[in-house]
């Protein structure tokens, strides 16, 4: 199974990912993305997220 994966060292925090993945992408207390866990990401979602990142810092991971 694929998750998506942040690199939190490259993620400048835009929450564009939030914007058009809210079902995967939310801001923690810390104040950093994290991705929820979920049985099953929605590759669409993700793979827009991934497109529309200014950082690049979001891939998909085998899990």
């Amino acid at each position: 199974m694929k998750k998506p994966s942040i690199d939190l060292s490259e993620c400048i925090l835009c929450e564009i990912c939030m914007d058009v993945c809210p079902e995967v992408f939310k801001l923690n207390e810390l104040g950093y993305i994290e991705v929820a866990d979920l049985s099953i990401y929605p590759e669409e979602g993700v793979d827009e997220a991934v497109r529309n990142c200014p950082s690049d810092c979001i891939s998909w991971e085998e899990k």
